[in-house]
């Protein structure tokens, strides 16, 4: 399936507009009864994966990098978006893999992809994306395919970077830092971690996805300044994932 394109004068609000429904979601996990415990043992970090993870093919050759990942609004992982082939004599190409089709190695320290030197031809991201961006749909994440470097997430998704980097508000309104992290469980995004340290909290603090409705294109934590105040801070030198075998 080709993936939709639109033009290039088109805003990267599309993405975030897409990736926030009108409906309303779950009701919010009390903090009361959230622990890290899980996340330590089970869950892994998309930023270490950006850090860490290498890219192999069935060989187990180094291919490329992890550049992004691909969830459903619920926070089911979809795919990633690997950047592969720069060193084969030819251009970097960058291509979407479903997530049943990436085998994990070492936790998150390989990540192996049907994508080798000798089909890499077939993924040639330039001809009919050149000149367009490109956007990606949730019924374009079933396949391996090419993609654009910087692709648009389209309606019911959204990739990791539209929330990393980007700010959190409380339920109030209020501007609590900004997004660092989103911790993964179970093939879906279970915690988004935040750095409150411009609204006056050191460190980070990893509290439960809630994709809530009515965002005004950003992520709400659906919790008011009183609650978020008894949450310790996330250690990530617990997280086992980190830790190499």
């Amino acid at each position: 399936m080709k993936l939709a394109t639109i033009a290039k004068g088109a805003t990267s609000a599309f993405a975030l507009v897409a990736a926030f429904p009108a409906a309303a979601q779950d009701e919010v996990q009390l903090l009361s009864t959230w622990s890290y415990d899980p996340l330590y043992a089970e869950g892994w970090s998309v930023e270490n994966m950006f850090a860490m993870t290498e890219i192999v093919d069935a060989n187990g050759d180094d291919i490329g990098d992890v550049e992004n990942v691909i969830f459903s609004n619920e926070g089911e992982l979809l795919g990633i978006i690997a950047e592969v082939g720069g060193f084969w004599d030819i251009l970097d190409t960058h291509v979407h893999v479903p997530w049943n089709e990436v085998t994990l190695e070492n936790g998150i320290q390989r990540i192996q992809i049907p994508v080798t030197e000798e089909t890499i031809d077939d993924y040639d991201v330039f001809g009919d994306y050149a000149f367009d961006e490109q956007v990606i749909d949730a019924t374009d994440t079933d396949e391996t395919q090419p993609v654009d470097d910087d692709l648009v997430a389209g309606s019911g998704i959204f990739k990791a970077t539209d929330l990393i980097g980007d700010y959190a508000y409380l339920s109030d309104g209020a501007r609590y830092g900004y997004i660092a992290d989103m911790i993964i469980q179970d093939g879906a995004v279970s915690a988004i971690v935040t750095d409150a340290a411009t609204y006056g909290r050191r460190g980070y603090y990893a509290y439960p996805y809630a994709y809530r409705g009515d965002m005004n294109r950003r992520y709400e934590i659906p919790y008011d300044p009183v609650e978020i105040d008894t949450l310790e801070n996330f250690d990530y030198e617990q997280l086992q994932s980190r830790l190499t075998p």
